[in-house]
């Protein structure tokens, strides 16, 4: 079991019961933080890693299928960071059921806001596009340098996690 542990902006969006005490995950990734952000090419729902500080996105209006995006997301991240198939699949299994809690820890908030900037300067730099990707923000996003990660690469510490080094 994964859980998305979401901000109390984001909570009072969702139906569905929270979980007061989730499981420790048994994933390699851990928990997910998620956040409500606007932007100038519409509201994101953001997510982060909390081991790794990868993220992906989910345009706000397609909040009704937030789980099932989300999966789609990790999963497709994972393939553009060219992880191997199975190693993707074994992470993947953990992603089958889906709790929803409130945040836990300041310091994984703090770096979901981080990030959170990062989307919002995205749209404005490329504004001259017809088409923003999600895809294109997120596999850019996994090579920032993050202090809480020693200064290294959300990339670089998932594939090390992932991959047993």
């Amino acid at each position: 079991m994964v859980t998305i542990r979401c901000t109390r902006k984001l909570l009072k969006l969702i139906d569905g019961a929270i979980v007061e005490e989730p499981p420790v995950p048994g994933n390699v990734l851990g928990d997910w933080y998620a956040n409500l952000i606007p932007t100038v090419a519409g509201d994101l729902i953001i997510f982060a890693s909390e081991k790794t500080l990868l993220s992906v996105a989910i345009p706000a209006e397609q909040l009704s299928q937030l789980i099932s995006l989300f999966v789609a997301r990790v999963y497709n991240l994972l393939r553009l960071l060219e992880i191997p198939e199975p190693v993707v699949e074994r992470e993947m299994r953990w992603y089958q059921e889906i709790s929803i809690a409130k945040t836990s820890s300041r310091s994984v908030l703090g770096s979901l806001n981080e990030i959170a900037s990062y989307y919002q300067t995205i749209p404005e730099r490329l504004r001259e596009q017809t088409r923003l990707s999600l895809s294109e923000a997120e596999l850019e996003l996994s090579k920032l340098l993050h202090s809480p990660l020693n200064y290294r690469r959300p990339v670089e510490v998932a594939r090390d996690l992932l991959l047993g080094r």
